[in-house]
């Protein structure tokens, strides 16, 4: 059984006071990735529908639309990171599966 070591990178906007905070780990499994990003942009779309709601009915204060408008593209720029490791692990899975791909041929040695 072979275990993929972690191959981890920073988060996009995670690194303003030199090290990152957050980190994705490439090698993650591929569903892994793929929730974790549904996840955030869920939190970002019912965030953002509630906003719009509240702002028909005049409850929202533009210090609340500022917070509210940082947070959710907070969370779509993660969302956007996962998806790019994701993409990624397919690549990964994809050369691995074409380089171990059997070939059985006849019995003349094709």
């Amino acid at each position: 059984m072979m275990i993929d070591t972690p191959r981890l990178r920073p988060l996009a906007d995670t690194h303003h006071a030199g090290a990152a905070a957050l980190l994705v780990d490439e090698a993650a499994g591929p569903e892994s990735l793929h929730q974790e990003a549904e996840r955030r942009l869920a939190a970002a779309q019912a965030m953002l529908f509630t906003a719009a709601l509240a702002g028909e009915a005049d409850g929202l204060t533009g210090a609340d639309l500022q917070g509210i408008a940082q947070a959710a593209q907070i969370l779509t720029a993660d969302a956007l990171e996962l998806v790019n490791a994701l993409h990624l692990a397919h690549e990964r899975n994809s050369a691995r599966a074409a380089r171990t791909v059997h070939h059985f041929g006849h019995s003349r040695g094709e």
